[in-house]
């Protein structure tokens, strides 16, 4: 009878184990899933023209190219996709660095969906800001750690206070402030 018992419980147990792992994934699957992609580029000529982060090999010719070509705006803009079953609410976006200082644009961000704003699935969004923004925040960074690197990260803030980061980063480096500035990702 002991052995009886032995197997069915093991039985139990696997099921157990089986029904959670299920449920988990259902959790995990069924929620929203945001994807937050970084791209530099400009406004004009009635539109907006981005180039994601990694694509970028000097931010200098990236822009010069892009005012050839009338877009003279420059910005970074904040591409956020939604792959999961749930809409999610957005409360806003920006950029920060590893330091945790944090900049996000409260009366320039350039948008049609203001925030917050609801991003229902299998939706995508994208919010942009002035590029000086991210030159100042550079600026500001260097200043106060001025033997450290300052990598750029855009972000969007979930309801309920989680940041969700873009996974390419933008490192730039500032010869000294108001002087040009060189990029590279």
């Amino acid at each position: 009878m002991t052995v009886a018992s032995l197997v069915i419980s093991i039985l139990a147990m696997c099921g157990v184990v089986g029904n959670f792992t299920w449920q988990l994934s259902l959790y995990l699957l069924n929620g929203p899933r945001i994807q937050v992609r970084m791209a530099v580029g400009a406004l004009g000529r009635g539109g907006l023209v981005t180039m994601p982060v990694e694509d970028v090999k000097n931010l200098t010719e990236a822009f010069a190219s892009f005012e050839q070509q009338g877009y003279t705006q420059r910005i970074l803009a904040v591409h956020v996709v939604n792959q999961g079953r749930l809409g999610v609410e957005l409360l806003d976006f920006g950029i920060d660095v590893p330091r945790g200082v944090s900049f996000k644009p409260v009366r320039d961000a350039i948008t049609e969906t203001p925030m917050p704003y609801v991003l229902e699935p299998h939706r995508e969004g994208t919010w942009a800001m002035p590029f000086d923004y991210v030159v100042s925040l550079v600026e500001a960074s260097q200043s106060t750690w001025p033997n450290e690197a300052h990598p750029i990260s855009a972000y969007v803030r979930r309801a309920g206070g989680k940041k969700i980061h873009a996974k390419q980063k933008l490192r730039m480096t500032i010869q000294a402030p108001g002087a040009p500035w060189a990029g590279s990702r």
